[in-house]
């Protein structure tokens, strides 16, 4: 027995991008459906580390999206300011990093909007008595800590409260065309086993890294890749700021303070399929062996969790220039 709904909007995919869509649409007056397989930020809008970023971590290896970045966190903390802890952050340089990168650090996020201010080395261990005295060089910026789950049920509830529906545990198994137009998703009810068929004037994939198994169902192709990004949770809170090593974008150089623990990452490792990613201990005991040289701490630091998050990339055929599916996954991105 199947049960019919109809809407003007369907969005599948329950995290940051799907619920914001959802909020949007539901704010200019259009009637939306939500639905995901699992439940809100089940993907990568759960599995990150928090990082709401001043832009400072890609004015090297991604201008565009250092900017973007920029802007959208200043959107975030003006929109929604209960979802962000405005700690600021540090950018610092341990011994072996570039020089080079360093003395062109201030110059690149200025070039991008983005204000580094040059920290004295005695002020910043004072900020931060976490880091190590070995420490070569220091900037400020203006990361943030950003509770992912608050901001997801947050659009959620707004949405709903203006007329939106949400389904979790619904997985979409086919879509229904007439002519050349897809019009109908057939959903299956993962708790009831039923089918449940959502008739909709457009229909939005924002299901994140399984954006190309979505697509496939309607007949599209998306060649995509995945990275995987492996954080840990330490059992309390070993910075006030968000700190990043002072180098372009690699693993083991984000500690983010989140309520009364910190965030501690990432990794970026190419897996084949996004349902198989998990965590590995030679990715954690690699991250910490690096992570040390910045924040000594972490060698005896207890640490309550682990847990991995995979980022879509689109892959573009221009050998390192893959890009990711959405900007937005700048903001609350594992790497």
């Amino acid at each position: 027995m199947s049960h019919t709904i109809y809407t003007q909007v369907l969005i599948v995919g329950g995290g940051v991008t799907g619920t914001g869509l959802a909020r949007d649409l539901a704010l200019r007056g259009l009637d939306c459906v939500l639905v995901d397989r699992k439940d809100i930020n089940a993907g990568a809008s759960g599995a990150n580390h928090g990082l709401l970023h001043s832009g400072a971590r890609y004015v090297a290896s991604d201008p565009a999206a250092a900017r973007e970045c920029r802007i959208e966190a200043e959107t975030l903390k003006r929109l929604a300011p209960q979802c962000v802890e405005d700690t600021g952050g540090l950018f610092v340089a341990v011994k072996g990093d570039d020089e080079a990168y360093i003395a062109e650090f201030a110059d690149r996020c200025r070039r991008c909007g983005i204000i580094a201010t040059p920290v004295d080395l005695r002020e910043a261990l004072e900020m931060e008595p976490c880091l190590s005295t070995d420490i070569g060089a220091a900037f400020s910026v203006a990361d943030a800590s950003v509770d992912p789950f608050k901001l997801s049920l947050d659009n959620l509830a707004q949405a709903r409260s203006l007329g939106s529906r949400y389904l979790m545990h619904h997985q979409v198994c086919g879509f229904k065309r007439h002519g050349s137009r897809i019009e109908t998703a057939v959903l299956h009810d993962q708790q009831s086993g039923r089918e449940v068929r959502i008739v909709a004037d457009q229909i939005v994939n924002a299901t994140g890294a399984w954006a190309g198994t979505v697509a496939a169902i309607a007949g599209a192709r998306i060649d995509m890749i995945y990275s995987q990004g492996t954080l840990i949770i330490s059992q309390m809170r070993l910075g006030e700021r968000v700190i990043n090593r002072l180098r372009k974008a690699a693993d083991a150089d984000i500690l983010v303070p989140a309520g009364t623990v910190s965030i501690f990452g990432t990794t970026s490792r190419r897996i084949k399929d996004p349902d198989g990613c998990r965590p590995t201990t030679a990715e954690i005991d690699a991250m910490l062996d690096d992570g040390i040289s910045m924040v000594p701490k972490l060698a005896d630091t207890r640490f309550i969790r682990a847990y991995a998050g995979v980022r879509p990339l689109v892959k573009t055929g221009a050998g390192n220039d893959d890009r990711a599916v959405s900007r937005g996954f700048a903001l609350l991105d594992h790497e």
